[in-house]
């Protein structure tokens, strides 16, 4: 019997070459404060089917705290219910705390949508979210579209920031039924005894972008 067999894709290195839609698992949720004193949720992703199976997406979905001005809560809320409906938390739970939130996330399953942006910073193409969907049946779903050309590109597809929160998410066609909720942990980190938090809507100066 052999020691082992090669195999293309149990390897180090791998990583999401084209942009398009994942069924993901989050690996990380990691809560910290910005130099402009905002708290931020950073969330890492790892694919879970298709031909990036066991990939990570990561430094690509940022979502920003703040309590003021009143005229951007309203789509601040709007961005986080995206997040926890896509991971299939039920109408009515209450977000007690940030901190609970981010520990709550780790091990939820949905669907992402990334795409390539450009950094401001090094001039390097990064995958970033553009939306949370819920799981899809058919499976994760590349488009194609490989990192564009740039001098300074790495293979480090998966670093870069969700800029996008900052306009709102694209409107998301109806999806399947999630079944990657994972209701226990998620009640066992967030208490719903307190009054739900509310999310904000993120500042330029928090992201890789």
């Amino acid at each position: 019997m052999p020691l082992f067999t090669v195999d293309s894709n149990n390897v180090f290195g791998k990583y999401v070459e084209e942009a398009g839609t994942y069924n993901v698992i989050i690996t990380n949720a990691r809560l910290y404060t910005s130099n402009n004193s905002n708290k931020v949720i950073s969330i890492d992703y790892q694919v879970l089917d298709g031909k990036y199976t066991g990939c990570p997406i990561i430094y690509a979905d940022s979502l920003t705290w703040v309590d003021y001005p009143e005229e951007n809560l309203t789509m601040s809320i709007k961005r986080f219910n995206s997040l926890l409906v896509a991971c299939g938390v039920k109408d009515g739970v209450a977000i007690d705390s940030l901190e609970q939130l981010a520990s709550a996330l780790k091990g939820q399953k949905l669907a992402i949508e990334v795409e390539w942006k450009e950094s401001s910073k090094d001039g390097k193409y990064y995958l970033r979210v553009l939306n949370h969907q819920k799981l899809l049946h058919d499976g994760s779903q590349p488009n194609g579209k490989t990192r564009p050309e740039s001098g300074q590109n790495s293979h480090q597809s998966n670093f870069g920031g969700n800029r996008g929160q900052a306009t709102g998410y694209r409107q998301q066609a109806p999806q399947a039924t999630n079944n990657g909720f994972n209701q226990t942990n998620f009640n066992a980190a967030m208490p719903t005894n307190g009054k739900p938090q509310r999310p904000q809507q993120p500042n330029a100066d928090d992201l890789p972008f």
